[in-house]
């Protein structure tokens, strides 16, 4: 392919190597031509050059003209494609796995052109993904994978590798066993990636409460310092995971803008990610906030902790649901949304998600815990409802999504009759031996570590 217009590939030697990469994210692109003021061309410096340059230390405010390349390869006006693509073909200068791009000059060395190898994968396509082999983690890391990015996942695996296995044979797949309080493991991990989805962390109320320390190291400070890494390396758009349970209790149809009440710590861990997410934010570094709803649905690291799943358990191995109170609002969302949601905010026009917050649902899918019941009753065969009078669980509240859909044109796929009726089917296949298990349990797996130490 070659390209005629070529002013935005331009960079003026005393550019700082800070905006150069900040710029390099902004327009989607991975090489700078850098030129004199008159146009000649003096080097050439890819995204992956300036990665390695910071990871080696170099001072951010030097100019590009200290780390390009001058061995770089160049073809005259003129020269036939077939000769272009031979060229490109040759690993010189740019090193091993970089789409080579081949200048074009003019008699007076100015840049005329851009040739390059037309790839079916987007440059610009490694992603990492902390918390990779979780609920939501291993789903989207399937569905990333199938849409053409390359994937590393970083994970300290409390809940086992399941998740991930079918993976790992994948070509553009990698998993690391390590933490994200980690800064050793952090600056291995984040200069190799062009985006951060930030799912890591203990999960779900009753988990939160076991070790209030640990939670809080885990969601709040943990997200700090994988804050400071992608600052660090420029990773521009940084995708966090939040809740919408830290609208807590509210009788209120609730948006983006309506009063936060987080009345757990995990709640509470989340809001605090997300004040330090926005605080951070600037020119180089644009993180954007996803408030999940209560997901549920069919995943390769399957919990039945949450009130979709278990419901639907229940229904199909004991004939009865069991519901606490059941006036409770809860937003629903498939776990493929999930999914889908993080991966819209990576190729949506970043000025339409920096520095945002979303609420990742549908207003349709609000439901109460009665309701939920009764549906999923509904689908099976002599399933009688429980109902009990000791609440618990104080959280009540209903969301509104219309942002996402003004904001990206995002909207759900799936619905609760659906993701039930996956589960029931996963069930009659005997994919589940015992939903009773604790590696299906986040509260009951960590508990089992914090007393066990294993």
């Amino acid at each position: 392919m070659l390209e005629k217009k070529i002013k935005r590939f331009i960079y003026s030697p005393s550019v700082p190597i800070s905006r150069a990469i900040s710029d390099l994210y902004k327009k989607d692109i991975t090489i700078c031509l850098v030129c004199m003021p008159r146009g000649k061309l003096l080097g050439v410096l890819t995204l992956s050059d300036i990665k390695q340059a910071l990871l080696n230390g170099v001072d951010k405010k030097a100019s590009i003209s200290s780390i390009m390349n001058t061995a770089f390869t160049a073809a005259p006006r003129g020269t036939p494609l077939s000769e272009l693509k031979k060229l490109a073909e040759e690993k010189t200068s740019f090193g091993p796995g970089i789409i080579a791009k081949v200048p074009v000059l003019d008699k007076l060395q100015r840049p005329v052109a851009l040739f390059s190898i037309e790839q079916k994968e987007n440059p610009l396509s490694t992603v990492l993904v902390t918390g990779g082999a979780g609920y939501i983690g291993s789903h989207l890391s399937c569905r990333l994978l199938k849409e053409g990015y390359r994937v590393i996942v970083l994970d300290k695996l409390a809940f086992g590798a399941g998740g991930v296995r079918k993976l790992l044979r994948h070509k553009r797949f990698s998993l690391v066993n390590g933490d994200v309080g980690d800064i050793r493991t952090l600056m291995k991990v984040v200069p190799q990636a062009d985006y951060v989805i930030h799912l890591a962390g203990i999960v779900g109320d009753p988990a939160s409460a076991l070790d209030p320390l640990q939670t809080m190291e885990e969601n709040h400070f943990a997200t700090k310092l994988l804050i400071d890494a992608c600052q660090y390396y420029h990773i521009s758009r940084f995708v966090f995971a939040s809740s919408c349970s830290v609208y807590g209790v509210s009788a209120s149809l609730l948006n983006e803008n309506s009063r936060l009440n987080p009345i757990s710590l995990y709640a509470k861990s989340k809001l605090y990610a997300e004040r330090e997410l926005l605080r951070n934010a600037n020119d180089h570094f644009h993180p954007v906030i996803l408030r999940f709803g209560t997901v549920y649905g069919l995943s390769l690291r399957m919990r039945f902790d949450l009130v979709v799943n278990i419901m639907t358990a229940h229904a199909f191995t004991k004939k009865k649901i069991t519901v606490d109170g059941g006036e409770q609002w809860r937003p629903l969302l498939h776990v493929d949304d999930a999914a889908r949601a993080c991966i819209a905010m990576i190729r949506a026009p970043l000025e339409k998600v920096k520095g945002e917050i979303f609420n990742v649902g549908a207003t349709k899918d609000n439901f109460t815990i009665a309701s939920i019941a009764k549906l999923i009753a509904g689908k099976f065969k002599g399933v009688k409802i429980e109902w009990l009078n000791n609440v618990k669980d104080r959280r009540d509240y209903r969301v509104n999504f219309n942002k996402i859909q003004k904001h990206v044109g995002f909207k759900t796929a799936h619905t609760v009759s659906g993701g039930v009726k996956e589960i029931a089917d996963a069930m009659s296949r005997g994919k589940f031996k015992d939903c009773m298990d604790k590696k299906y349990n986040n509260y009951l797996t960590l508990r089992n570590v914090l007393e066990t130490g294993v």
